[in-house]
């Protein structure tokens, strides 16, 4: 049986004939006439079977019935205000919970009466997560999945500390130029995080088997390497698709900021793209030939010359955000078969392009999705696919 207890993140106010609960500025208030509202989230403490609850509230409200105490339970669940308290942490110890303590209090507005805000901090703890270039996105995400509790991550990347890279690449240093950039963002992490462990591959991918041997037992990844700049996307998905492992991938575009992910099985891969693009968009079929052109010839990308830290930071974040969503299932992902942006001067997430999977896809069409990602055919999800 469950021991509800009322959110310690949601405070409430008693005023005006009702108590109201505040979270993220937004109130949600209960009518209050004789007191008996405040007595039962006052016995939400936690340490109450619902039995207990109501035979404490009937001691000083007779006319209360079980029912009644279920009912209020229920209400204050749909809305959000209590939390199982039976699940204490205790896998975890007491370093990793004040480690974790305000992961926790922000995963407790998310958790139930069958929901445990330990359940997500856990499946962050155990997800086997990738991050394929450690540059500019990539330094970014990398300590941020560090600090939020990610503690098996693949890194990969062939590249070394530039001076260059000092104005978006955070985890690297003057003393690091010439260094091996790895090496440097797993010593980072570790310094962090004691408990991390850091796979490190330094290696320049060069075709879809090199992905997959990088990502074969990986959960999720996140892609950010750019180089090159056309081809490697095949790579990517073609390597993450037969992995059955989720590609989380993105960039920055001069003054735009993009991402998008693909769920081998579920939705639509960047082949499926690719085609919809080819069959039904003239111009972009023809700056693509473009594209593929100049990186056959191995050619530079005007675009890449501007590169600027903010809005680096921002697609990072958005990133990370669906790699919680993905791991932990506190919510449902937002960029399944889509690509999501903003740019500099309106900072707004917007969609800029979607995409269904085709049945007859060379690269995705008889993939069947991961176990660990069945949680994404719930009809309740409602997601694109």
């Amino acid at each position: 049986m469950p021991r509800p207890a009322l959110k310690v993140s949601i405070p409430y106010f008693v005023a005006d004939g009702g108590v109201h609960f505040r979270m993220g500025g937004e109130l949600t208030s209960l009518e209050e006439t004789d007191g008996r509202v405040q007595a039962l989230l006052e016995l939400l403490d936690g340490t109450r079977e619902p039995d207990r609850v109501h035979h404490d509230l009937a001691a000083r409200f007779p006319d209360v019935t079980r029912a009644d105490v279920d009912d209020a339970l229920a209400a204050l669940d749909e809305s959000g205000l209590v939390q199982d308290a039976t699940d204490e942490g205790g896998d975890f110890t007491a370093d990793h919970r004040e480690r974790w303590s305000n992961n926790l209090g922000f995963f407790e507005t998310y958790a139930s009466l069958s929901r445990s805000k330990y359940d997500f901090q856990r499946r962050i703890r155990d997800a086997k997560v990738g991050v394929l270039g450690v540059g500019g996105i990539g330094s970014h995400v990398f300590i941020d999945l560090v600090a939020i509790g990610f503690e098996d991550i693949r890194i990969l990347d062939f590249d070394r500390i530039e001076v260059s890279n000092f104005n978006r690449q955070i985890i690297y240093g003057e003393p690091d130029v010439g260094r091996v950039k790895v090496e440097v963002a797993a010593e980072r992490a570790r310094a962090l995080n004691s408990n991390v462990r850091v796979s490190t591959i330094q290696k320049k991918l060069t075709s879809a088997d090199d992905v997959y041997e990088a990502v074969h037992d990986r959960d999720v990844v996140i892609a950010v390497v750019d180089r090159p700049k056309v081809h490697v996307m095949h790579w990517l998905n073609e390597g993450c698709v037969r992995a059955g492992t989720v590609l989380i991938g993105g960039g920055v575009d001069t003054q735009r900021a993009f991402h998008y992910s693909v769920v081998p099985g579920l939705s639509g891969c960047l082949e499926c793209w690719y085609r919809s693009v080819q069959d039904n968009d003239p111009t972009s079929r023809m700056v693509q030939g473009v594209l593929d052109d100049i990186d056959r010839e191995g050619g530079a990308f005007g675009e890449d010359t501007a590169a600027f830290n903010g809005l680096v930071a921002m697609d990072a974040s958005l990133m990370v955000g669906e790699m919680v969503r993905f791991t932990s299932r506190v919510s449902p992902p937002l960029s399944i078969g889509r690509m999501l942006g903003l740019s500099f001067h309106d900072p707004r997430l917007e969609e800029f392009e979607s995409w269904k999977r085709l049945p007859d896809c060379a690269v995705c069409g008889s993939t069947q999705p991961a176990e660990s990602m069945r949680w994404l055919e719930s009809d309740d999800l409602r997601l694109p696919f």
